[in-house]
């Protein structure tokens, strides 16, 4: 992505307040049909229930650790650390790993057999 024409250092300038960028986000989902269940011991809000912005940035990470460079991904990343990468890096191989070795039975319906005579 390019950043906008102008001074702003951001890619997508919002000059509205903060809370209103987070609501229109769930109200994207919630017309989405995006429902998350909501699991920990706290004060449960409708915010519980959507993605936040970091899940974005851990998906970056997550479908771009086998494509990048572990250089790269940190840089676009803008992480300080080079350890706040690797644990996003780490995360993506035992998910992987984990999802490879899954048993998903088949459950196609059989075909039916085809006979000789018609």
């Amino acid at each position: 992505m390019r950043r906008l024409p102008g001074f702003d250092p951001c890619v997508f300038p919002w000059k509205a307040n903060s809370r209103a960028l987070y609501v229109q986000f769930a109200a994207i989902q919630g017309a989405a049909g995006i429902k998350l269940l909501c699991r920990g011991n706290h004060e449960h809000t409708d915010f519980c229930h959507v993605y936040g912005f970091h899940d974005l940035r851990r998906a970056f990470a997550s479908m771009n650790a086998e494509k990048l460079t572990p250089d790269t991904l940190q840089l676009l990343m803008r992480h300080k650390s080079y350890q706040t990468t690797q644990r996003y890096i780490n995360m993506f191989r035992q998910v992987d790993a984990a999802v490879e070795a899954l048993y998903v039975p088949d459950l196609t319906p059989a075909k039916p057999a085809i006979s000789a005579q018609g």
